[in-house]
């Protein structure tokens, strides 16, 4: 028995971009799919690069889907471009607002490049720093003031270049000494920002920083998930929206984490890292203190189990090659033990998961996916567990080939949707694309392994 369908919805050279990576994947509540992924412009490497948030929709369960809609895309080109880069999605579905998360760096920055730092200073503003290094800020109109207050000559607009009485003085978001009139940049470091829809995806807002209330000045990269967010249901959180990102320190350690609002997404707040308060071979672990690559916690996903649990699964580098697993009783802001799912064999890779609704029989069904291999990103798989992820007795292989990064979803009609990179030269990455596959229930529950 086969999937229901499949289909290559990005692709190389679709819309003008030469490659597509990293998916992320929601179902409105109006029954409505929508498809987000990084548009590489020029390449299919991380930032820095030229990299655009993007999406498509489908409002057919993802039989068809409309044109493709550029949504954030900042200055610059090539490798040389700043980046909208990891998106995840998420909806509050009691105001109907859908949520995108994704990371920002300028031109020539990326996860290992990005200096420590927020980008901001205490009143909120955006630094900028001269070719000397001297600090300015920017405020939200436009106007730029000096370190004592004082407003100065120069203006930046909407799409970031600076302009002196007029005349321009390059842009804010390039890369450090490729413009002749560069007189500030931004911070050389990473930004988490969000965007959001009222209309089920068809218009979004312009781009709003995260950084101020969730990134401390210790920390370098910051990032979404990637993949999709969560909205608790139940007990004292209930509507609650959570967003898993993850972030390095001043070494370049990474851990996880979860920013969450309780005010329909106008404010946010993040919570402790499974690494904070970790003990690991006589050591108490702190995120920002974190030495040690083996004990890195990255890229994560989260469920909410009907006891109003959180349960993370993470990336990591511990060597154990499974997928890391931690549980929150507080919404996200601490964590219990990590431990190592032994059943979720994993080659250091993104994986999905999400939960499956209540059919009325007890059972509380999640299902994951992931490259099923410890080496390489092979056999992506589809897994369901029928008592909360203690378990995963069903197991379904959906490409036997390459699979990369994936996202899950429940589509209005009781199916499962998957979107994920599949790659059909190993040495080409370009050679990539983004392929959507429906299934039912019953078909994972016909075990083929």
């Amino acid at each position: 028995m086969s999937c229901i369908r499949s289909e290559a919805i990005y692709y190389p050279n679709l819309a003008g971009s030469k490659a597509y990576r990293i998916p992320s994947l929601m179902t409105t509540v109006r029954g409505t799919v929508i498809a987000g992924i990084d548009a590489r412009i020029m390449d299919q490497t991380d930032n820095p690069n030229q990299i655009d948030t993007t999406i498509r929709r489908s409002v057919d369960h993802g039989k068809t889907w409309g044109a493709v809609q550029k949504l954030v895309s900042f200055p610059g080109e090539g490798l040389d471009g700043a980046a909208a880069i990891d998106t995840s999605l998420l909806q509050d579905k009691q105001t109907g607002t859908i949520f995108m998360l994704y990371c920002h760096t300028p031109g020539g920055i990326g996860l290992w490049s990005s200096e420590p730092g927020s980008g901001f200073d205490s009143e909120g503003r955006r630094e900028l720093f001269d070719r000397d290094g001297k600090g300015f800020a920017l405020a939200h109109d436009g106007l730029v003031f000096d370190v004592e207050g004082n407003v100065t000559d120069y203006q930046v607009d909407e799409q970031g270049y600076l302009f002196k009485n007029g005349q321009p003085q390059g842009n804010i978001y390039y890369k450090k000494g490729i413009d002749p009139n560069e007189s500030m940049l931004e911070a050389r470091t990473s930004f988490l920002q969000i965007i959001q829809s009222e209309d089920d995806g068809l218009t979004w807002s312009a781009p709003r920083d995260l950084n101020p209330m969730v990134k401390e000045e210790w920390m370098r990269f910051i990032g979404a998930g990637p993949g999709r967010g969560v909205q608790m249901a139940h007990e004292e959180f209930a509507g609650r929206l959570v967003f898993p990102i993850y972030f390095s320190n001043k070494d370049g350690q990474m851990s996880c984490a979860c920013i969450y609002s309780d005010d329909h997404g106008v404010t946010w707040q993040r919570g402790e890292s499974p690494n904070d308060g970790r003990v690991l071979e006589g050591m108490v672990l702190s995120a920002k203190t974190l030495s040690d690559n083996k004990h890195n916690l990255t890229e994560s996903q989260v469920i909410e189990l009907p006891s109003g649990e959180l349960k993370c699964f993470m990336r990591n580098h511990s060597g154990m090659q499974r997928t890391a697993v931690a549980t929150s009783q507080d919404g996200g802001q601490t964590w219990g033990e990590v431990y190592f799912d032994r059943a979720l064999t994993d080659p250091t890779c993104q994986s999905s998961v999400i939960l499956y609704p209540d059919l009325g029989d007890g059972k509380v069904r999640v299902l994951f996916s992931n490259p099923n291999d410890e080496t390489t990103r092979v056999k992506g798989t589809v897994r369901l567990s029928e008592d909360g992820g203690k378990t995963w007795p069903y197991s379904r292989v959906l490409d036997d080939g390459f699979f990369g990064y994936s996202c899950l979803t429940i589509l209005a009609n009781g199916e499962i949707g998957i979107l994920y990179e599949r790659v059909f030269d190993y040495d080409d990455w370009n050679n990539m694309d983004i392929s959507f596959k429906a299934f039912t229930l019953d078909w994972v529950l016909k075990s083929n392994i």
